[in-house]
C-alpha cells in the first residue's frame, strides 16, 4: 500500500518539477526581455512599425519612420545584464545599411501571467530624437515627409524609433539643400539633421528674366537719366535729338542668401549700355553726334521662397 503511495508521490513530484521547469524555460525564452526585444526589431526589420510601437509601448506610431524600408537586417540579442534594480539591460546586434551596429535597450518587469509567466516592458522607450537645423528655409524633408521647424518647437525636433536611418534633404523650384542623413542606433539620444538651402537655377533664372525686362524697359525710355534705373548721363550742352539707349552686356546675375536667412540677395554685375545723342554746342551752336558708354549694376532682393512664390524687388 505505501509503495503504490510511495510511487504516485514521486510521479506528483515529476510532473511538478518537469512544469516548473518549463516555466522556467519559458520565462528565460518566450517571456523573457530578450525575446521582448527580439520581436521588436524583427517589427522594424519587416516594415511593422504599428507593431514595433506596440512592443515598445508607445501610444501612436512616430511621424517619421525609419524608412527606407529594408536599411535594417539580420538583428540578433547577443547579450543581457541584470541590474541591482531588477532592470535588464539588452544588447542586440544587426546590419544597417551594410554595416554591423549595436544598441542597448533597458526593459523591467510588468507583472506576470498567471502568477507565473514574466512580462516585461521597456523601462527606457527604444526612440530618439532627431534635431532639425534649416538655414534658409522653414521646411525640411525626412523620409519623405515634409515638416516645419516652427511647428516642432525650440529647437525643432522628431522622436523616432531606434535604431534606423534618417534622411533628410529639400528639393522646391526655388531653393534646394542635398541629402543628409543620421544612423540612429541609440536610445535617448539626440542626432543633429543640418541643411543650409541653396537656390536653384530656375531661381537664378527668374530673377536674370526679371532683371532683363527691368533693363529693357530702362533703355526704352528717351531720356537721359531713366527713372528708377541704374544708369543714366548728364551733358552740359544743349540736347537736340532724342537720346537712345543701348545694352551692350546685360550683367550676370548672383543670388546669395540674405542676412535674414529667409530672403535673398540679388546682385547683377558686369552691366553695359550705351546711349547716343545729338547734341548742340554751347560755345559755337555746332551739332554734334554724342556717344557715351556707361558700366552699371544691379541690386535686389528675392522674398518668398518659403511659400513658392518669390518677388523679386530692385
Amino acid at each position: 500500500m505505501w509503495s503504490i503511495v510511495r510511487r504516485f508521490a514521486v510521479i506528483a513530484l515529476g510532473v511538478v518539477a518537469s512544469w516548473l521547469l518549463v516555466v522556467l524555460v519559458l520565462n528565460l525564452t518566450v517571456y523573457s526581455p530578450a525575446r521582448s526585444v527580439q520581436l521588436y526589431l524583427s517589427a522594424l526589420e519587416e516594415g511593422r512599425f504599428g507593431e514595433a510601437a506596440g512592443i515598445a509601448g508607445m501610444s501612436s506610431v512616430p511621424a517619421i519612420l525609419p524608412e527606407p524600408s529594408g536599411s535594417l537586417s539580420e538583428p540578433e540579442v547577443v547579450g543581457t545584464r541584470t541590474l541591482a534594480s531588477g532592470k535588464v539591460v539588452v544588447l542586440a546586434e544587426y546590419v544597417l545599411q551594410g554595416d554591423t551596429e549595436s544598441s542597448y535597450f533597458t526593459l523591467e518587469p510588468a507583472g506576470d501571467v498567471l502568477g507565473l509567466f514574466n512580462t516585461w516592458t521597456f523601462s527606457t522607450k527604444p526612440t530618439a530624437a532627431l534635431v532639425y537645423s534649416v538655414i534658409g528655409d522653414e521646411r525640411i524633408d525626412v523620409n519623405n515627409v515634409r515638416l516645419s521647424t516652427r511647428a516642432l518647437g525650440v529647437p525643432p525636433r522628431s522622436t523616432v524609433l531606434v535604431p534606423g536611418v534618417y534622411e533628410a534633404s529639400l528639393n522646391t523650384p526655388w531653393v534646394a539643400a542635398p541629402t543628409t542623413l543620421a544612423r540612429v542606433t541609440q536610445t535617448e539620444a539626440e542626432y543633429p539633421l543640418r541643411l543650409r538651402v541653396a537656390p536653384t537655377n530656375e531661381l537664378t533664372d527668374t530673377a536674370t528674366t526679371a532683371i532683363e525686362r527691368y533693363l529693357e524697359g530702362c533703355v526704352a525710355q528717351e531720356i537721359l537719366q531713366p527713372i528708377e534705373c541704374p544708369f543714366g548721363i548728364t551733358i552740359a550742352d544743349r540736347v537736340v535729338g532724342v537720346p537712345a539707349w543701348t545694352v551692350l552686356d546685360y550683367p550676370v546675375v548672383s543670388v546669395t542668401l540674405g542676412a535674414d536667412r529667409e530672403s535673398w540677395d540679388v546682385l547683377a554685375i558686369g552691366g553695359v549700355v550705351e546711349v547716343t545723342v545729338s547734341v548742340q554746342s554751347l560755345f559755337d551752336g555746332s551739332i554734334s553726334e554724342y556717344s557715351e558708354i556707361v558700366s552699371f549694376l544691379v541690386e535686389g532682393s528675392l522674398q518668398g521662397t518659403l511659400i513658392d512664390g518669390p518677388v523679386l524687388t530692385l
